[in-house]
């Protein structure tokens, strides 16, 4: 997973039915599409086995879980929440461990490898008034944690450019390869082509694809809009 830049991850914040409408609409682009994020709203009303299930027989794609969010608790029970993830079938989990402290996201990483799952952690929210009660520098603390547990997959804002620049540069003065998935883009005031300029990897995109008119031709156009960008970027 994740081994092919550019790309874009829908994020399936609707109903099941609607979800599973968009997944049938859009399931052959796997150019375009490196993986379908599932949100804690969907797990929490149909059930999260029953969601990866009923995803899962519609199509191939890797499947992202974002609990929005994990991470954030002792280091047992993320350490359980990482097993119940794995259990269903879930290929790579989003954590968010501000707040929680370092043994709780080493408890994540952890986990997370001994169960083969993926773990994506989030350096920063796209909204303004995200970090009112952490230190000016948690997101860097938490990106040089991570980096030193080996995890390469980072959460942050496609609506503050600025930022993206600052993690990739942070992690290439510890010669490290990062990549980075940002929401924020559409209604949340970001551009999937400004980002990808600044850093981003991968556009996760909400409403910006299960609002549109025909979810397929929004992704297929986003993806050749960022697919321009990323090859300048790129050299």
């Amino acid at each position: 997973m994740f081994e092919y830049q550019p790309g874009i991850i829908p994020s399936l914040d609707v109903g099941i039915s609607e979800a599973k409408r968009i997944v049938e609409e859009i399931k052959d682009l796997k150019q375009q599409i490196v993986g379908l994020k599932i949100g804690s709203i969907l797990a929490w009303k149909y059930g999260l086995p029953g969601v990866v299930e009923e995803i899962k027989e519609i199509c191939d794609l890797p499947i992202i879980f974002d609990a929005q969010k994990a991470g954030t608790d002792i280091p047992d029970i993320v350490r359980d929440q990482v097993k119940v993830v794995a259990d269903v079938g879930v290929n790579a989990f989003i954590a968010a461990p501000q707040g929680a402290g370092s043994a709780t996201l080493d408890a994540f990483v952890k986990a997370c490898k001994g169960h083969k799952v993926i773990p994506i952690i989030v350096v920063e929210m796209t909204h303004p008034d995200f970090n009112a009660f952490l230190s000016r520098d948690a997101s860097e603390k938490i990106l040089e944690k991570a980096l030193s547990l080996g995890v390469e997959n980072f959460v942050a804002p496609a609506n503050k450019p600025d930022r993206l620049k600052i993690y990739k540069d942070l992690a290439n003065e510890k010669n490290k390869e990062i990549k980075i998935f940002s929401p924020g883009v559409g209604p949340q005031g970001g551009g999937p082509d400004s980002a990808v300029e600044a850093g981003t990897d991968f556009v996760i995109a909400g409403r910006s694809i299960y609002q549109a008119e025909n979810p397929r031709k929004e992704v297929i156009q986003m993806y050749e809009l960022i697919k321009k960008v990323y090859d300048v970027r790129k050299g």
